[in-house]
């Protein structure tokens, strides 16, 4: 995926819709299966030697839930803000450190800026650490293995802590 731009034009704006496949970008992550494409829609301006681009990322993905075990598809969306210089003298004299993320340097003589890092990086930390079917998943039954969230188990589950063992046994022989 890249950005094409128009090197001596005046200021503009534009919308650009760009779509990859993920193996194109390059996209895998441990747990999770990419099949459907990675769609960017952006509004870039360009303002003297810069462009700021501002947009969003959308795929989904295939996760197993962390609960249940069950393979669902997780949509992503996350929203891709940046900022490409591409100026003869490309270090700003002023810059927020909030922006440093998003602010890259394009070789001067190029038409084109490859976003493929960028949207790679996005989706990936849009990805949930957690991943859950739904927030009211029941898991498994940790004794018999049994889905709870199509079935209830009839075993029969002890909540105690084994650390107060020694304490139950000093109960138990008294007369």
């Amino acid at each position: 995926m890249k950005i094409e731009f128009k090197r001596g034009s005046e200021d503009w704006s534009e919308t650009i819709e760009l779509e990859e496949c993920p193996e194109a970008l390059g996209l895998c992550a441990e747990g999770a299966s990419f099949e459907k494409p990675v769609k960017v829609d952006l509004s870039v301006s360009k303002s003297g030697n810069q462009l700021i681009c501002r947009g969003k990322v959308k795929t989904s993905v295939k996760l197993e839930c962390s609960r249940c075990l069950l393979v669902y598809d997780e949509p992503v969306i996350s929203n891709l803000d940046f900022v490409v210089d591409f100026g003869e003298s490309p270090i700003p004299v002023y810059r927020d450190a909030s922006e440093e993320d998003n602010y890259f340097v394009a070789d001067p003589s190029s038409d084109s800026f490859k976003i493929d890092d960028l949207v790679r990086e996005t989706i990936i930390l849009a990805l949930p650490l957690k991943p859950l079917c739904s927030e009211d998943c029941k898991g498994l039954c940790p004794i018999c293995g049994t889905d709870l969230n199509k079935s209830q188990c009839s075993c029969v589950k002890e909540e105690t802590d084994p650390r107060w063992e020694k304490l139950k046994d000093l109960l138990g022989n008294k007369p």
